[in-house]
């Protein structure tokens, strides 16, 4: 039976999604076992939650460690991306790794949020290692009967 295309190019996104997925797992198992690799210019991926309230999307981010002056928020169509940098500002002089598994360097995760949302009302606070995003759903438009005047 041959694909339609929508189902033929939502199978090559859910690869492109597991390809992401396997590379980011191997880059995590591989940069914890070696210290040399902790500072990339890949960097890292921090970790985030996505859910839904009633009114909202709401995206938390893991970003322990990262000052809020390193971190920015846009919108890209109906992408929310987040990027920013961890910074390894160790003063003292370190001789041996015992053990390594804080990541440094940049990251950046996108998100791909619906179409109905109020983009203008996109808020985002940061507190204890977490940035938590607010996306507010759009308001939903009035149906029912309206009745339209006639000019002269």
């Amino acid at each position: 039976m041959p694909f339609k295309d929508h189902d033929l190019n939502q199978a090559l996104k859910n690869l492109r999604e597991m390809e992401k997925e396997v590379e980011r797992l191997l880059k995590d198992f591989f940069v914890s076992k070696n210290p040399m690799l902790m500072v990339s210019e890949n960097g890292w991926t921090p970790h985030i939650d996505v859910y839904e309230t009633e009114g909202a999307y709401i995206i938390k981010v893991e970003i322990a460690g990262v000052r809020r002056e390193d971190v920015r928020i846009h919108m890209e169509d109906q992408v929310l991306v987040v990027s920013g940098r961890r910074v390894d500002d160790c003063e003292e002089d370190r001789k041996h790794f015992h053990l390594a598994e804080i990541s440094y360097g940049h990251f950046v995760r996108r998100i791909e949020l619906p179409r109905e949302i109020d983009r203008d009302g996109i808020r985002a606070a940061f507190n204890n290692g977490m940035l938590k995003i607010y996306v507010p759903k759009a308001k939903a438009k009035e149906s029912g009967p309206i009745s339209i005047p006639i000019s002269d």
